[in-house]
């Protein structure tokens, strides 16, 4: 991957600011050099949680809190456990613990793997192609499809060929956003699909019933869609 130095000025603004710095030279630098792209990944990464969490925060209108000494790295308000992984190629899950005593029943692998009970959610952020905030992505996959086949208790140490090709895409984050986070506002196409689901019953009234159905409320309040709209607002 060929990357100029003007896009490794601009991924590291992205980052760090317009000011010069040790720390921005040094991601400048990093992004320019391939033999130090896998540092970069362990730098960014703290950062990339925090991204994450306002992400979070954005779509699901649920309070969020960064959180540190934990399997995971973010707790939202109603319970739910995010481990955050920046990833540029594979999607491993391997942790940084010891092949001690105490992890002897999670690296049969020869890595220490995840349990499965120590987080909720994995979330991916993928940076863009410069490394840099533009193009970058965020994938959810919930932990049960991360569950090893053989022992369920502990967690895949690499997200397999067709569990990344089932949630690498918007629309599968989006299915996830709302089964893991209950207060995240439906999709377009759900409103669409609630229309319909309306629509049809009430064509299944008699015409009676059906004008007292829309008489109910001369000035309604705001429809689901102005709803959303407000909620984006």
């Amino acid at each position: 991957m060929s990357i100029t130095r003007e896009q490794a000025e601009i991924a590291a603004t992205e980052w760090c600011g317009f000011e010069d710095s040790p720390v921005r030279r040094w991601l400048v630098s990093a992004i320019l050099d391939p033999t130090q792209h896998r540092d970069i990944g362990k730098f960014l990464a703290p950062i990339a949680e925090i991204v994450v969490c306002d992400w979070l925060v954005e779509k699901t209108g649920t309070e969020m809190s960064c959180v540190s000494g934990r399997a995971y790295d973010i707790h939202s308000s109603t319970g739910v456990r995010t481990q955050v992984k920046f990833r540029m190629g594979v999607w491993h899950l391997e942790t940084t613990r010891r092949n001690s005593a105490a992890n002897q029943d999670t690296n049969a692998t020869g890595h220490v793997a995840y349990r499965a009970d120590e987080f909720d959610v994995l979330a991916v952020f993928v940076p863009g192609p410069n490394f840099g905030l533009t193009g970058s992505k965020k994938r959810l996959i919930p932990v049960d499809a991360l569950r090893h086949p053989e022992r369920p208790a502990q967690l895949v140490t690499r997200v397999n060929a067709a569990v990344r090709r089932r949630y690498d895409n918007d629309e599968t984050t989006l299915e996830v956003l709302r089964d893991m986070f209950l207060q995240t506002p439906p999709s377009p196409r759900d409103l669409y699909r609630t229309e319909e689901t309306l629509g049809s019953e009430l064509c299944m009234l008699d015409p009676t019933s059906q004008n007292q159905q829309m008489d109910l409320d001369t000035n309604p309040p705001l429809d689901c869609t102005e709803i959303l709209f407000a909620q984006e607002v």
